[in-house]
Order: structure tokens, then C-alpha cells, then sequence
């Protein structure tokens, strides 16, 4: 399960800048869609980092990339 933790680490670490920028494309990502494949996915993958890895550092980076996309979202003026 570690190798779980790196390759999440490596995912969000690999998202394209325009993700993480208000008004960028946060909301094009497939994970952030509605359904089986949404945020809440990407939210219980940093639970099973947490939980199972040890990530420690990696999770607490991660854990504020992922606050920083939801504060994206939360600014995204068609919402």
C-alpha cells in the first residue's frame, strides 16, 4: 500500500498548473465531475494515504493541494 501513497503524491504533484488557478480548469477534471469519479474519490484516496502509507510529509502536501483545489471550486463563479 505504500506504493499507493507515492503514486497519489506523483498524481496531484503532475496536475497542469491551470488546475490549481481560479478561473483555470479545475472543472474540466474528470475526477471533479459528479458521480463515481468525483471528488469525493480523490478525497477518499488521500483517506487510504492517510490510513495505509505512512505518508506523513506527503500527505500533509497533498492534504493542502487538495484544500487548495477545493477552494478553486468553491470560487468558481458558475457554481
Amino acid at each position: 500500500m505504500e506504493s499507493f501513497g507515492q503514486v497519489l503524491t506523483d498524481y496531484l504533484k503532475g496536475l497542469p498548473s491551470s488546475v490549481l488557478k481560479i478561473g483555470g480548469t479545475v472543472m474540466t477534471q474528470l475526477w471533479c465531475r459528479p458521480g463515481k469519479t468525483g471528488i469525493l474519490g480523490l478525497i477518499l484516496c488521500l483517506y487510504w494515504q492517510a490510513e495505509y502509507s505512512g505518508a506523513g510529509h506527503d500527505w500533509n502536501v497533498n492534504m493542502k493541494c487538495i484544500e487548495h483545489i477545493c477552494n478553486v471550486i468553491l470560487a468558481e463563479p458558475d457554481l
